[in-house]
């Protein structure tokens, strides 16, 4: 099975997906002239990216994601500045092209935004767990101290329902 990968000044070329993902994308970036260290990734002509970067079975055969005979684009990934909290979010999802479609750069864009948002949510929940430890161990020396305001629960919503109007009514006759 074969695939058709365009790159450059509508350049392109033939590539065997009988073979694992990650021998293609080596072949792939050598191909296009890419250094072993630049993450690349394939989309459809529609800007749908196949994600090969996220996989962690890269030794599954191509075949298995692409579908023969389609046209493919070389796409890099790029990421946040290194040395940063960011440094392994997505950045962009680029083209190599030398004209790209204004489609096939929203579709990229708008993939890239929601991986994006993924993983900007999973470094807060990350930050959080950091934190969490360190404010357990201050409210449990507080406690111990005697000086702890935990032991008041609010049992009542904050914002008064009717429902909630009602019942305390009730209550109180």
């Amino acid at each position: 099975m074969f695939i058709f990968i365009k790159h450059g000044d509508n350049q392109q070329f033939l590539a065997n997906t009988n073979c694992s993902v990650l021998l293609l994308l080596d072949y792939v970036r050598h191909k296009v002239g890419l250094p072993k260290t630049d993450t690349i990734d394939l989309c459809d002509a529609m800007g749908t990216m196949q994600l090969f970067f996220l996989k962690k079975t890269l030794g599954d055969y191509a075949n298995k994601f692409l579908t023969a005979r389609n046209t493919y684009y070389v796409c890099r990934v790029e990421h946040g500045l290194a040395g940063t909290v960011l440094e392994n979010v997505y950045k962009a999802f680029v083209p190599l092209l030398k004209n790209p479609e204004p489609k096939l750069i929203d579709a990229l864009h708008t993939q890239c935004d929601l991986l994006r948002r993924g993983q900007i949510k999973m470094l807060r929940r990350q930050e959080a767990k950091k934190v969490a430890p360190i404010e357990s161990s201050v409210k449990s020396s507080s406690k111990s101290s005697g000086h702890s305001n935990e032991g008041t629960t609010r049992s009542r919503p904050l914002v008064k329902t009717r429902a909630n109007f009602i019942h305390s009514r009730d209550k109180h006759r």
